[in-house]
């Protein structure tokens, strides 16, 4: 439709309104509205005709497409934010649509793996009434305040050995552990517990209990016996244990003890560097005792070997590790801190460590000689194996050894035998002088004569003391500014 305003003077008829429609080029057909609206100086006649279709058309068509392309291109600075706001509208929709099919799919996933899992109990926590699994929890307790590593792994099967070894370590620190109250909750199979064991350890050296919180997984064993697992390796029996820990009352429970132990802490500076100390202590005497004990199971296997048949004897080895350090030291020409400054550490600066000392240092190779540092600031990234250097010292106690047994093959004196045998027998105290000796096993350091007294310390394998007075079973030694007793036959001749 088309609506044509003429303006005349005078009053126009349709025909004259007509031409004069028509005299604007534009095709008219039949006029379907006309009215005369009266003006001061004349009359405005509307015209609303509808276009007759011709020829002309399509070149009509053509001109307004032209049009539309030059309206485009003069408004494209308001059209194109327009066009990217619909693009940006479309990929969301499209990436909301496959995040709903991936939330589906994952849903059903999760209802898929959640059958596997165990159904988590929701039970009250109880304080266990059950007199195994109290004893069970006392007896570990008593070996890990006696450091007894053996009873400790037949308690706790399948602990990792250097948890193991932890325990004997930290057993050094702590006297006994008292007020022991086992709290359990149904476990995720028949015959297993969750435990809660709060419990009260008397410190050496400090004089109040400090109070502690551990998580047990007690199962049973096939004849029907408690154990703790300390190897749990289904991922459904981690996943309940994980939901367990995180119930009202487990939490609360873990909150209370925290908060004493805390306020301890926080309100006596002696226990505060008290456990500090043993942070800093435990992990190099766990790696001291792990490196122990890996010379020992070398040593027992070669002497396996060495047992079951005849072969020529293989040098000794050692294992050597790369240590590397965590921060920046001094490098000293012996194991003092008074010692000549050598040089400086880089941090993560790695060396070979030739020797760990029972005094804290370590031995290094630095530039082509051996140097000290202070092992607490290093930490093990590599070992191998390598053959141990032979000394002087070591040259002629083995060529005395081989004539001593020449001399025995060669001697068919029994009476002689016999009064070497007497000689030996007749106590270790005797070759034993006073002064530094190292321990040959770990052993604990006493208060008196006997294995029913207090625990001082605990003394690992190769280890110095000071032995004051020597006995034919128990000797007096000093060590770590501590003196107490232990026996005569751990003390290296």
């Amino acid at each position: 439709m088309i609506v044509k305003y003429v303006c005349t003077r005078s009053l126009m008829d349709r025909t004259k309104a007509s031409d004069a429609f028509n005299a604007g080029s534009i095709p008219v057909g039949c006029i379907e509205k006309y009215k005369k609206y009266p003006l001061e100086r004349g009359i405005i006649e509307v015209l609303v005709m509808k276009r007759k279709k011709n020829k002309n058309d399509l070149l009509n068509w053509r001109n307004e497409k032209k049009s539309i392309i030059a309206f485009l291109e003069d408004n494209k600075k308001l059209l194109m934010p327009i066009i990217l706001g619909v693009a940006v509208i479309v990929t969301v929709a499209i990436a909301l649509s496959a995040n709903h099919r991936a939330v589906k799919e994952a849903a059903t996933n999760d209802n898929a793996a959640q059958e596997d899992l165990y159904a988590v109990k929701d039970a009250t926590m109880v304080e266990e009434t059950n007199s195994e699994i109290i004893a069970l929890i006392e007896k570990y307790y008593a070996a890990a305040a006696e450091g007894d590593k053996e009873v400790i792994k037949e308690i706790y099967k399948g602990l990792d050995e250097t948890e193991v070894l932890k325990a004997v370590a930290a057993s050094g620190y702590i006297e006994s552990f008292g007020n022991i109250k086992v709290y359990t909750k149904p476990g995720p199979v028949e015959g297993s517990y969750i435990a809660y064991v709060y419990n009260e350890a008397k410190l050496i050296d400090y004089d109040k209990p400090v109070p502690g919180l551990d998580t047990m997984y007690i199962c049973t064993a096939e004849d029907g016996s408690f154990y703790i697992n300390g190897d749990i390796t289904d991922e459904a029996e981690i996943q309940y244990i994980k939901q367990v820990n995180v119930q009202a009352d487990v939490i609360d429970l873990n909150n209370k003890v925290a908060s004493q132990y805390n306020e301890m802490v926080n309100a006596d500076e002696q226990l505060a560097e008290l456990i500090d100390k043993m942070r800093s202590e435990l992990p190099i005497s766990v790696g001291e005792a792990l490196a122990s004990a890996q010379a020992s199971n070398e040593a027992e296997e070669s002497a396996a070997e060495a047992s079951s048949e005849e072969v020529e004897e293989a040098p000794e080895t050692i294992t050597q590790y790369t240590i590397k350090a965590t921060s920046v030291i001094n490098i000293r020409s012996s194991d003092s801190e008074t010692a000549e400054v050598i040089g400086k550490t880089e941090t993560n600066q790695e060396f070979k460590q030739l020797e760990a000392r029972a005094n804290g240092w370590s031995k290094i190779e630095y530039e082509g000689r051996e140097a000290f540092v202070k092992t607490e600031f290093f930490e093990v990234v590599g070992e191998e194996t390598v053959e141990a250097p032979k000394t002087e010292e070591t040259t002629e106690e083995a060529d005395t050894q081989d004539n001593t047994e020449e001399e025995n093959t060669d001697s068919n004196n029994e009476e002689k035998a016999e009064d070497t045998s007497d000689k030996k027998d007749e106590g270790k105290s005797s070759s034993i002088s006073k002064g530094k000796h190292e321990v040959t096993d770990t052993v604990k350091l006493r208060k008196e004569q006997n294995t029913d007294c207090d625990v001082l310390a605990t003394i690992y394998k190769a280890e110095t003391v000071n032995v004051v007075e020597v006995g034919s079973e128990w000797s007096k030694v000093e060590f770590k500014n501590k003196t107490g007793y232990i026996k005569t036959e751990f003390i290296k001749e």
